[in-house]
Order: C-alpha cells, then sequence, then structure tokens
C-alpha cells in the first residue's frame, strides 16, 4: 500500500481511549474490541507496512491492550516526564513572548516556582495570571466595561503569578517530592 512513498507517521494521542484492553467492556461485541481487532489487522497485515510509524500517546499505558505491545506493533516504550528547570525555562519563554513583563518579573524564579508543572500545566498558569491581569483593566463600577487601550499595554505583574499558581496546581510528582522532604537518607525522621 505505501510501499514506494515517504516515511509517513501516524499518532493516536490517547490511545488508551480507543485501544483499551479487550474483554473490559460489558458486551462481548464491543465497539473498543473492534478498534483494537482492526489496528491489529492493519499493523500486522497482509503487505508489512516499512514506512509508516505508528506513535501512540497516553499517560494510562496499564489500560492499552497488550496485544498492541507485542513485538512487531507498538514495542518501544518511552517515558516522557515532566520538564526539568532548564526545559520550565523554556515553555515559560514561548508562552510569554505575546505578552508584557515588567523587569521585575523573572522567568528564571517562575521556573523554579513551577517544579512538577507540566507544560500544559505551566501554560495554564500563564494564562491565568493573564486573568488576573485582565480584571485590573475591568470598570468596577461600570460592569464589564474595559479599557480596551490599556489592555494593548497590559503587564502580568509577580503577583498575578503568585495567584495563578495558587490556582492552578501540578497533577503529578507533587507527592514524590513531599515525601524525599521528609526523608533524608531514606531514613524518615519521627519526633514525638
Amino acid at each position: 500500500m505505501f510501499s514506494f512513498l515517504a516515511l509517513h507517521i501516524i499518532i493516536f494521542d490517547e490511545i488508551d481511549a480507543i485501544c483499551r484492553q479487550r474483554g473490559m467492556s460489558l458486551g462481548s461485541t464491543s465497539v473498543s474490541d473492534n478498534i483494537v481487532n482492526q489496528l491489529l489487522a492493519k499493523i500486522d497485515g497482509y503487505e508489512r507496512l516499512n514506512n509508516v510509524l505508528i506513535i501512540g500517546m497516553t499517560n494510562r499505558a496499564d489500560l492499552i491492550d497488550s496485544a498492541l505491545l507485542r513485538p512487531g506493533r507498538l514495542e518501544v516504550q518511552m517515558e516522557i516526564g515532566l520538564p526539568d528547570e532548564k526545559g520550565r525555562l523554556q515553555i515559560l519563554s514561548i508562552h510569554t513572548q505575546s505578552v508584557h513583563l515588567p523587569t521585575h518579573v523573572s522567568l528564571e524564579e517562575l521556573a523554579a516556582l513551577s517544579k512538577n508543572y507540566s507544560g500544559a500545566e505551566i501554560e495554564g498558569v500563564i494564562k491565568a495570571a493573564s486573568s488576573y491581569a485582565f480584571y485590573r483593566h475591568v470598570d468596577n463600577k461600570e460592569f464589564g466595561k474595559v479599557d480596551v487601550e490599556s489592555l494593548k499595554h497590559m503587564k502580568l505583574y509577580r503577583a498575578d503569578f503568585v495567584s495563578a499558581f495558587e490556582d492552578v496546581t501540578p497533577s503529578f510528582g507533587v507527592q514524590e517530592a513531599d515525601f524525599k522532604d521528609c526523608t533524608q537518607n531514606g531514613i524518615v525522621t519521627w519526633d514525638s
């Protein structure tokens, strides 16, 4: 089918939603089971797909049908963890390019504060900070009236980010980090 064509990449985002382990549904003829069977038939098909790269992304690998993960199918698995401080700084730099930041707002400080945040959560912090900045430009006396001209020069202050960090909390890694802070050399200190 694709034998004379250039490399094609097929990406399934949230593959666990369509390729759950077969037999987990109440009915034996589940649509999900049929999707898994069809995908396996395509991957294993009559003609080998030498120039097709299939990528499945998930945050719930435990739900994916094990037949899909066998050699010759989606056999290579990579875990992409949370960004480190340098990565978070890059994410902050990308998402703050179009906003005005005063000189006292340090992206390095924000990167340090965003430990255990994913890229999407960091983007959420910036959107929340933008909301706080926006509300400063809404006239409280005339509900809903916005000074459009001042929005062009709207700045996101450190206080906006502090409030945003209180609103947007990381989903992963927090408990593990808290646990490491409680232990020293693998020993839990117990005070009465």
